[in-house]
């Protein structure tokens, strides 16, 4: 009898439990989300609110599973940002409404609206950080933490975290100091993230966003001038500078024996050093030089271009034959 009565009030327990929970579903507070169901009100939200994310779902039902999470985003965005709610099944308001504002949501869908316009569909995780990140730039790149395959690089955003991973992490460590705009970051990206991978339970292979103003202090402090910037730490202090190939396998390897890159070769002659029948300018002598002259030709050039140091054994024969045959005069700046 006592174990029948036992298990009778644990059934009890449990379904008090479970009907709590139902309860605190139903009571979630959505008032900091603005439901709309007429092209009126959504003209004027529209116009007035200029960071405006809008949940378009089928139904309420639909819809429901994203409300925790949108509400806590609205909380936080308050001030800075809207969360607006859409029914597009609930009444034919609501449908011609979705229709005119080309949402098809299936089940749900979020867009954002900028300025008054449409922006872009978020296509992001739906979590409370990724939200807020997008809300708080909404026309800025998607950060390399919310990119797919990314999981196994450890991602760094602050100082404190930076200094916790150096000085507390005992596996070798290689950091990616990198910008969101950079184009040879993005394309070295995809290797780091597979060599990351490859490397779980080795090493540790992260990534720092120092093109931000937490990120500002580590950019001055490593000297940082270019990205990406691939940097090993041992005991908290920097050791190596990568200087090898932006492949995975090549990552892997150096990462599994890490060592001090070759000296750099000797820094090459600048090209006014050299001998030749090239007249180099200056902003002092181009404009005069070129008043005395009936022809000129001019190569402007940076001395770290490729295309320009492949370039200059010709130009240089060029400016040779004119000179024999006392032509006009080939010059570069």
């Amino acid at each position: 009898m006592a174990k029948k009565n036992y298990w009778l009030n644990s059934l009890l327990f449990l379904a008090v439990l479970v009907g709590s929970s139902l309860q605190a579903k139903k009571k979630l507070d959505r008032t900091s989300i603005v439901e709309v169901n007429d092209i009126k009100p959504f003209k004027k939200l529209q116009r007035t609110h200029t960071n405006l994310l809008v949940l378009f779902a089928q139904s309420e039902r639909d819809a429901s599973s994203r409300f925790d999470v949108l509400v806590r985003v609205a909380e936080e965005i308050k001030g800075k940002g809207t969360i607006a709610y859409i029914n597009c099944g609930e009444s034919k308001e609501t449908k011609k409404l979705c229709k005119k504002l080309k949402a098809s949501p299936q089940p749900v869908v979020l867009k954002h609206y900028k300025d008054g316009n449409f922006n872009k569909d978020y296509d992001r995780k739906n979590t409370v950080k990724s939200m807020l990140n997008f809300l708080n730039d909404p026309t800025g790149e998607m950060p390399w933490e919310e990119e797919e395959g990314t999981d196994d690089v450890r991602h760094v955003n602050t100082n404190k975290e930076f200094v916790k991973l150096t000085t507390k992490e005992k596996k070798p460590i290689m950091i990616m100091f990198y910008a969101p705009w950079c184009g040879y970051c993005k394309k070295l990206k995809p290797d780091y993230a597979l060599a990351a991978s490859e490397l779980k339970g080795e090493a540790i292979m992260a990534g720092m966003d120092v093109d931000t103003y937490e990120g500002y202090p580590i950019r001055e402090q490593y000297n940082i001038t270019g990205f990406p910037t691939l940097i090993y730490f041992e005991s908290g202090e920097e050791k190596y500078r990568y200087q090898g190939k932006h492949d995975k396998d090549s990552l892997v390897e150096w990462m599994r024996n890490p060592k001090e890159p070759p000296p750099p070769p000797p820094a090459e002659k600048d090209w006014s050093e050299i001998d030749s029948e090239v007249k180099h300018l200056t902003d002092d002598t181009f404009k005069g030089f070129l008043k005395k002259k009936k022809h000129v030709l001019v190569m402007f050039y940076a001395p770290w271009c490729g295309h320009c140091k492949k370039a200059k054994p010709e130009y240089m024969d060029a400016a040779k034959h004119n000179a024999d045959k006392h032509q006009g005069c080939l010059c570069c700046c």
